[in-house]
């Protein structure tokens, strides 16, 4: 009995101590993404049907990423280029007004983004802000 319950204690504790080091690096990506000089936090989906993803948006100076709040990967999911970015008018997604939902387009690339409604003040701020969009 002695001979089979080692090994099975050696593999539980080994699976105990890779899944506690999959959560400290989950939880250090997304500290680390979430303290970067343009970051807030938002949930996305790519369309209406779709159910939201808890993410971190980051402003660079000419362009917009979102990134999954937890996932492995260090790249962005979605990156939208601020000269052609167009938002929609903000649709109350809260009873308290707190979350609005907008729409991003940018060319044919749409995507739907819920918000603070501070985050959109600081979003619409950072797209009039960028320089001069070409006439057409």
């Amino acid at each position: 009995m002695d001979g089979v319950l080692l090994p099975l204690a050696v593999v539980l504790i080994a699976l105990v101590v890779i899944a506690l080091a999959v959560l400290a690096y989950i939880n250090i990506r997304a500290r680390r993404l979430d303290g970067r000089l343009g970051a807030f936090r938002c949930w996305s989906r790519p369309d209406t049907q779709s159910g939201w993803t808890s993410g971190i948006g980051l402003y660079g100076s000419e362009e917009l990423s979102w990134y999954r709040l937890v996932g492995f990967s260090n790249k962005p999911v979605y990156t939208v280029a601020r000269r052609n970015l167009e938002l929609s008018s903000p649709v109350q997604h809260s009873q308290d007004g707190s979350m609005l939902e907008i729409r991003l387009r940018s060319g044919d690339k749409r995507y739907e983004v819920a918000v603070a409604s501070h985050t959109y003040n600081a979003l619409v701020s950072w797209i009039e802000s960028g320089p001069p969009r070409p006439r057409a």
